[in-house]
């Protein structure tokens, strides 16, 4: 149960865990709007249509979904509905409460969303325990909520995110190529990609302001930017391409919208870099296709269990754009190093950050909200 399939991690790790599941003989359907990453779905995860205003998270769409949720796993017999958490956790726990009532499954969340105040943490704390009868935490995006607040710690599994590490595994060499062409970028020119939900959050802003300072050491580097905000509103990335213009970069920084195959992309890079890291999916595809990352810290602490600062990549504080950019310099002054923080990454990602080994923790889940 979620609101789109647009492109971001997320969503993405919804469907790849729902083929996941398929591919071990359980019975899963997905209720959706709409979104590109459907067509990701394999044949035997059934597709449920719904349609929402917007991103889905209004009061009138969140009620929808829960309805048909309910009347849906009433139905058609599923056991447990899996929702996610991600944004504000507002209005919906009487509604959850509803669905709990309608379908008599059990319900599942996945909390995908960073509460960065004392203030947001209580009142999530106080919430998200009532809606679900069980809660899956994504390690660094509740660390401060299950650690400080009253959530009743007997029903929250920490599972980390996994992903298909064999869609990454080598890129199309062809493709890569052809890419190169499209963008108009030569082969010897230093690429830096990020795959991100562009939005003001991760502003994007701070490293269209310091890329400069990049160019002045390797004038001939390029910044490949894909993703947009997720639900098809190009206000703000329109905002950024305006800006680059304003600024003579837009043959250094390289808008390419939202994708769903972005293996092409993460193929073009020498390094890859967002501005922040909770669980993201993006990190584990770029670290997949051995590339070294240069990724942020989030504003407020947490432990950063996917990149080892030094070993898989480099990390710098919230706000330290500087420091970025001198990291960057770095890495593409130091090949051999950064070849050697992706080597490292790799084996990261491919021992610890699988999918298979994601779902494996995520069965046992289920069995126990199937039998608590």
């Amino acid at each position: 149960m979620t609101t789109n399939l647009n492109y971001n991690g997320a969503k993405k790790y919804i469907v790849e865990v729902a083929n996941e599941l398929a591919k071990r003989g359980y019975k899963v359907g997905v209720l959706f709007d709409s979104g590109p990453l459907a067509a990701k779905l394999e044949s035997k995860v059934t597709k449920y249509h719904i349609k929402l205003s917007g991103l889905g998270l209004d009061p009138v769409s969140r009620l929808k979904s829960v309805a048909n949720a309910a009347f849906l796993a009433k139905k058609e017999g599923y056991k447990i509905i899996h929702d996610e958490i991600y944004g504000e956790v507002a209005s919906s726990m009487i509604s959850h409460k509803l669905l709990n009532f309608v379908s008599r499954s059990k319900i599942v969340e996945t909390i995908h969303y960073a509460w960065e105040t004392s203030e947001q943490r209580e009142k999530a704390a106080k919430k998200i325990d009532k809606r679900a009868d069980w809660l899956i935490a994504i390690p660094s995006s509740v660390a401060k909520v299950h650690g400080d607040w009253v959530l009743d710690r007997s029903k929250i599994t920490i599972i980390q995110n996994g992903i298909n590490i064999k869609e990454y595994d080598l890129p199309n060499n062809k493709e890569v190529e052809k890419l190169r062409k499209k963008l108009g970028i030569n082969k010897k020119d230093p690429v830096l990609v990020a795959v991100s939900r562009v939005n003001k959050a991760k502003n994007f802003e701070a490293f269209i302001n310091c890329f400069p300072y990049i160019l002045s050491d390797f004038p001939n580097a390029r910044f490949v930017i894909v993703g947009d905000n997720g639900s098809g509103n190009r206000s703000y990335l329109d905002q950024l391409i305006e800006k680059v213009k304003s600024l003579g970069l837009s043959k250094s920084i390289i808008f390419v919208g939202g994708e769903t195959e972005i293996k092409p992309y993460l193929g073009l890079g020498n390094i890859f870099t967002i501005t922040g890291l909770a669980g993201d999916l993006s990190v584990m595809e770029a670290m997949a296709t051995g590339l070294p990352v240069v990724v942020s810290r989030l504003k407020y602490q947490f432990k950063p269990e996917l990149v080892k600062d030094g070993e898989t990549g480099l990390l710098f504080d919230w706000g330290d754009w500087q420091k970025w950019a001198s990291q960057i310099k770095f890495l593409l002054s130091k090949p051999d190093v950064a070849k050697k923080f992706g080597e490292s990454g790799k084996a990261r990602v491919s021992s610890l950050f699988t999918i298979e080994r994601y779902v494996d923790d995520l069965e046992k889940v289920y069995r126990n909200v199937l039998e608590s």
